[in-house]
């Protein structure tokens, strides 16, 4: 018997195990285990089940028309593996490597332990252009390129099916019993659907039209929402995968004459890269997800202001692009990257929070949330890496910048909604501002940044810093510019903050220098 244990990647089409478990003649079941322990864990949310279970109805549908059938089941995944050896004896199960949160990765060590253990075999494939056990990261790149340049795997025409009479009876084809699971968090009802045929259809509008603005709007909060390819959920739970979106977009660009439109592609190609490199990174140290990258930092943040927290958190702030955004997110699930960094920014440094309790409850609001990019970004956007530049945002400048008309802040900020333009972004300067119903600030903003400012680049300069900054930068930086870095460093140890953001280590570069 050959098990196809699914997990975020819930689709038929270049899903290895799904091919080699067909291809052996053996029958096959595929199954989705809920585990309560990771679901519970303080980083999922009813928003991402939701998008899972929308996933795995149309999952089943593909399944049974070709002779095969959907199992689920809810339980810890060693008790799911007890049933299926009572039931079938010795079996085989295939599985894609979770790049996932040092939980889910210390539960797949104990399942492939489980399975040598009772002289079983687990067949794990390679999901993402992330290497398991990567030797060095200067073969990063070129392993990242033989996976994305490697052939798909076409969906199976026919699947031998496991007997639907001889299944244990911890398993069911019934989804609805994972719809009664009680997640944490809220769902949402405006937020992208789940499905591998969503996935690439949203793939096919992006690389027929949508993306010959993708540089120019990626900053736009209103105009990135369909500028940009949009398949961050499909990706991070699986329903396509990075090497097929991959080979789709080199075959556009060949076809793409503009050279305009070609660099819009060259720049989508390059954040596919940046999406595996990040997710090295937690692969190749998990701690991350927990501790910070540059402990030198922890001693910025000591104090913890709750009421503070939950007005960011809620949309509260008074502060109309930081609680546009918040609002947002709440209620689709997804902002664009620069909205990203900017609530970050303003929790961690504007505010000077500690980045853990903000990573958990972003985590579930992203609706694609994926953990090898969402913590990296976190430490990153927090300044805790220390090789990486700090970026302290003033959120009123990012939006007269990138939202000049208030179109965005109209629409999830409604108490702003008939202001003149000219007050949106700075609605206590109106004569009218008592009767909006909408808090004042909660911070002097320019005051706040440069206490930030002045506290975080000071650690930041400390021998402390930069030695921990060296040696992590060895192991998790970009290998594009790292001899060169290496260089600036001994050159630049006291120059001012501005020379050194220029020789800091390359990063996902969607801003300019426009952040303050």
């Amino acid at each position: 018997m050959n098990v196809i244990w699914y997990k975020r990647d819930i689709r038929i089409y270049d899903h290895e195990p799904l091919a080699k478990a067909t291809a052996s003649k053996s029958p096959v079941l595929p199954l989705y285990v809920l585990e309560p322990s990771v679901w519970q864990a303080g980083d999922l949310s009813q928003r991402h089940l939701q998008f899972v279970i929308e996933s795995l109805y149309e999952l089943q549908t593909q399944l049974q028309k070709r002779g095969a059938t959907l199992f689920v089941a809810v339980g810890e995944m060693e008790e799911v593996l007890e049933a299926l050896e009572a039931t079938y004896g010795d079996f085989t199960l295939f599985s894609h490597e979770e790049n996932g949160t040092p939980f889910t990765f210390e539960r797949d060590k104990r399942v492939l332990r489980w399975m040598r253990e009772r002289g079983h075999v687990m067949a794990e494939y390679q999901g993402y252009g992330v290497t398991r056990r990567l030797k060095s990261r200067d073969d990063f790149q070129k392993l990242y390129q033989i996976h994305v340049q490697s052939p798909v795997h076409p969906a199976p025409k026919q699947i031998l099916s496991a007997d639907p009479d001889e299944i244990p009876d911890l398993l069911t084809t019934d989804l609805r019993m994972l719809e009664r699971y009680a997640a944490p968090g809220e769902r949402i009802r405006y937020g992208q659907q789940g499905g591998e045929k969503l996935a690439h259809e949203t793939l096919k509008t992006f690389l027929e039209e949508r993306f010959e603005t993708y540089n120019v709007h990626i900053s736009k909060p209103m105009a990135s929402s369909t500028s940009c390819s949009r398949l961050s959920p499909y990706i991070a739970w699986g329903n396509i995968s990075i090497r097929y979106i991959y080979q789709q977009s080199i075959k556009q660009m060949a076809q793409v004459k503009n050279a305009f439109h070609r660099r819009q592609l060259e720049g989508f190609l390059s954040r596919l890269h940046w999406h595996c490199h990040f997710i090295q990174r937690l692969e190749d140290e998990p701690e991350i997800a927990h501790e910070t990258i540059n402990p030198a930092f922890d001693a910025a943040r000591t104090e913890w202001n709750e009421e503070s927290y939950q007005r960011w958190l809620n949309g509260q702030t008074g502060i109309p692009l930081i609680d546009a955004a918040m609002r947002c997110l709440h209620k689709t699930g997804w902002v664009n990257f620069r909205s990203r960094a900017m609530v970050v920014s303003f929790v961690c440094n504007t505010l000077l929070l500690d980045w853990r309790r903000p990573s958990e409850d972003l985590a579930m609001l992203f609706l694609d949330y994926e953990p090898g990019i969402h913590f990296s970004q976190m430490q990153m956007q927090a300044g805790t890496t220390g090789f990486n530049t700090i970026r302290i945002y003033n959120p009123i400048k990012q939006g007269k910048d990138h939202d000049a008309d208030g179109r965005f802040i109209r629409r999830f900020v409604p108490e702003l909604k008939d202001l003149p333009t000219e007050f949106v972004h700075e609605p206590w300067k109106s004569p009218s501002f008592d009767d909006l119903g909408y808090p004042a600030p909660m911070v002097d903003v320019s005051q706040a940044n440069g206490v930030a400012r002045k506290v975080l680049w000071g650690i930041k300069a400390t021998p402390e810093a930069e030695e921990h900054a060296m040696k992590k930068l060895e192991k998790h930086g970009s290998r594009k510019r790292q001899h060169q870095q290496k260089r600036d460093s001994a050159k630049t140890k006291k120059t001012t903050r501005s020379k050194k953001a220029k020789n800091e280590p390359e990063q996902l570069s969607l801003f300019g220098d426009d952040w303050e």
